[in-house]
C-alpha cells in the first residue's frame, strides 16, 4: 500500500522524526522456552500477511527473548525535534529469532519485537505510527542497580478474562525472581564468547541454519547492529479493513557498550493467564513458574534508525 502524500507534523502532533539516539540502556535478558509451532502462528497472523511466492518469514528454534530495559535518555537526531527535548522510556520485549526466507533459503535473520509494552505515551504513540511497533501502556519493576536482587514485574491495563461484565482493570502479565544477587561471570569482553554460549542454546533447536548465520543474530544484540523486524498496519474506520500494511526493518546501531555481564541463573519466570495478552497462546511460553536460560545484563548507548519498507517490494 502506498501513499505519496507528505506527512503533517502539525501542532500538538507528537511524532518525531527518527533516527533517536538512546543513552545508558541497562537491559536485562532472559532466554525462555517456548513454542516454535506457536511463534510461528503469530508470525504467519503478522508477517507473512504479506509473504509473497518468493519471500517469507520463519522462526528459529523453540526460545525466545524476554528483555527489560531501562533507557535513561532518549532524543531524536533530526532538527527540529532534536530541539524539542528528551525523554526516560523503559520497555519490556519478547522477541523472536527469525529468517527471512527467499525462495526457500536464509536471506537474512532478524529480531521480531513480538510483544512490546512502555511506560510513556510519547514513546508509545512514536513506537507504533512511525516505526509499526505494537506497543502497550504498562507499569514495571526492575532492579535499579546490577547488584540489586530486585523484582522484575509487568502489569497492563486490561482484561484478565474476556465477559460481557468484565471491566477494564490493572493486572500482573509476568514476573521474575532473583533468589540471590550474585554475578556468576566476569564482565565479558569478548562479545564472542558471549554469542558462543548463546548459539550453544539454540544449536539443538535449529536444524540445517548455518551456525555463523546464527552467530551474527545473536552477537547483533550487542555488536554492532541489531536488525529488527516489524509488521505495521492501521485499520479502516471500521476496523475491517487496513488502510496501511507492511513488513518494516529497523535497525540499532550500537555506538558503545558499556557493560556485559552474564548473570548467575537464579531466576524464576512466573506467567499469568491474562486474556488480553495470552502468552501460551501467541508463543506458548508456559504459564506459572519455570526457569530461564543465559540470564544477562548490557548498559549500551544505540541509535535507533527509522523504518524501511521490506514487504511489499
Amino acid at each position: 500500500m502506498t501513499d505519496h502524500s507528505n506527512y503533517s507534523h502539525f501542532l500538538s502532533n507528537p511524532v518525531a522524526k527518527p533516527p533517536c539516539r538512546m543513552t545508558n540502556a541497562q537491559m536485562y535478558g532472559f532466554f525462555v522456552s517456548a513454542c516454535e509451532q506457536k511463534m510461528q502462528a503469530y508470525v504467519d497472523t503478522t508477517l507473512n500477511l504479506l509473504a509473497t511466492d518468493s519471500v517469507s518469514f520463519n522462526v528459529l528454534g523453540s526460545s525466545c527473548l524476554l528483555t527489560f530495559t531501562d533507557i535513561e535518555k532518549i532524543s531524536s537526531l533530526t532538527p527540529p525535534f532534536s530541539e524539542h527535548g528528551w525523554m526516560q522510556e523503559t520497555d519490556i520485549i519478547i522477541w523472536l529469532p527469525v529468517a527471512k526466507m527467499v525462495k526457500g533459503d536464509i536471506n537474512h535473520l532478524y529480531w521480531y519485537p513480538a510483544f512490546i509494552s512502555v511506560n510513556n505515551i510519547y514513546a508509545l504513540i512514536n513506537g507504533r505510527e512511525a516505526w509499526g511497533y505494537n506497543k502497550y501502556l504498562c507499569e514495571y519493576q526492575m532492579p535499579s542497580a546490577l547488584d540489586d536482587a530486585g523484582r522484575f514485574a509487568i502489569s497492563l491495563e486490561c482484561f484478565d478474562v474476556f465477559k460481557p461484565d468484565s471491566k477494564l482493570a490493572m493486572h500482573e502479565l509476568l514476573t521474575i525472581e532473583q533468589t540471590d544477587a550474585s554475578i556468576s561471570e566476569n564482565l565479558l569482553d569478548n562479545v564472542s564468547r558471549f554469542s558462543k554460549r548463546v548459539t550453544d542454546l539454540f544449536d539443538p533447536q535449529v536444524k540445517g541454519i548455518d551456525l555463523a548465520l546464527l552467530k551474527q543474530l545473536l552477537e547483533g544484540f550487542i555488536h554492532p547492529q541489531m536488525d529488527q523486524i516489524l509488521f505495521k498496519q492501521f485499520p479502516d474506520g471500521e476496523g475491517n479493513k487496513a488502510v496501511y500494511q507492511s513488513v518494516v526493518h529497523s535497525p540499532s546501531v550500537i555506538k558503545k557498550v558499556h557493560q556485559l555481564t552474564l548473570l548467575h541463573n537464579d531466576f524464576k519466570l512466573n506467567v499469568k493467564s491474562l486474556a488480553s495478552f495470552p502468552l501460551n497462546d501467541m508463543f506458548g511460553i508456559a504459564l506459572g513458574k519455570q526457569s530461564v536460560h543465559l540470564p544477562f545484563y548490557v548498559n549500551m548507548d544505540f541509535d535507533q534508525l527509522g523504518a524501511t519498507q521490506v514487504l511489499p517490494e
